[in-house]
């Protein structure tokens, strides 16, 4: 979603060639989109709806239109009431969460927003929902510095590209890992070593995988308590960059943490297994502007048992 105020009462939601159907309400009607989310959950994959972006209109005038707009988010893609299927982008289906990737505007509204979701989140029993974000790593983050200071956030994308804290220069993980332990309010947040997938997906930070391997082994490994596993930036330049995916579960399989995974963005969706070879699987395709994926276990097993704790971001 690439514009939303709660003051202007307007969004727009963007999934590239995926979706260009336009419902009676101006908003995209994604059938297709809902069908692979409900195909995805059944097995087992958690599916958020990412909001921002580096070019988008969006923002918050005050933490109150922040607030009310998680209704918004609840009714139209959540499991809210208040809106008609006909009306809602994913029909009857429902993600289990949001993502925050805010890069313009203002920090002003996102923690009260997430706080207000949790409200939300808690009147369905059913399920449990989530909210992570995608921070620079650059910290405090311009713009989500003060929703993962204050508010309850399960997931931390950090993105050590583009920027002078990168992998194979300033690489400043003790200070995420430092804000893990000690500022977060989930101690139990899990935060991800955000990577370009290839040479060509970012202006700077992309590395090979024995600098990744030094890393993770080295200075991620020794605090590695809220390390949540690799996210890629994205899924389509990682998946041609040949051997640098299974590379990467290769390398996190053998770092020794009890929750590792490599986490994906882009346009479609990505599996390994490596209990003897690391080959692809393609278990659903959201075919999103975005997918993260997240495996909350070792990649030293085959896919298949961590299925479950997957997540593919939209």
């Amino acid at each position: 979603m690439d514009k939303f105020s709660s003051a202007t009462g307007t969004m727009d939601i963007n999934f590239a060639s995926a979706c260009s159907t336009q419902g009676s309400n101006g908003l995209l009607k994604c059938d297709e989109i809902a069908e692979d989310i409900k195909t995805c959950q059944g097995l087992g994959k958690k599916i958020f709806l990412s909001l921002g972006g580096a070019v988008g209109s969006y923002g918050f005038a005050s933490d109150s239109d922040a607030e009310g707009f998680a209704g918004t988010l609840w009714n139209y893609f959540g499991a809210g009431s208040d809106v008609s299927s006909s009306d809602r982008p994913f029909g009857d289906s429902i993600v289990d969460g949001f993502d925050f990737d805010i890069e313009v505007g203002s920090d002003t509204g996102y923690a009260a927003l997430t706080t207000e979701l949790r409200e939300y989140y808690n009147k369905d029993s059913s399920k449990q929902y989530y909210i992570s974000a995608a921070p620079q790593c650059v910290y405090p983050d311009k713009y989500l510095g003060d929703m993962l200071s204050n508010a309850y956030v399960d997931y931390a994308f950090v993105q050590f590209y583009n920027n002078y804290c990168s992998i194979d220069a300033n690489l400043n993980w003790d200070t995420w890992a430092d804000y893990a332990a000690n500022t977060s309010p989930n101690k139990n947040i899990k935060i991800f070593l955000g990577l370009p997938g290839s040479q060509s997906s970012a202006g700077s930070g992309y590395a090979d995988l024995s600098t990744i391997k030094s890393a993770v082994n080295g200075a991620i490994a020794a605090k590695n308590s809220n390390f949540g596993g690799i996210m890629l930036w994205d899924a389509s330049s990682s998946y041609a960059n040949d051997g640098f995916m299974p590379g990467l579960a290769e390398i996190l399989g053998s770092s020794g943490s009890s929750e590792s995974s490599v986490s994906s963005s882009g346009v479609i969706s990505e599996n390994y297994s490596s209990s003897s070879s690391s080959t692809y699987s393609e278990p659903c395709h959201s075919q999103s502007s975005e997918d993260y994926i997240i495996s909350s276990s070792s990649f030293s097993t085959d896919i298949s048992t961590t299925i479950s704790s997957n997540i593919f971001n939209l």
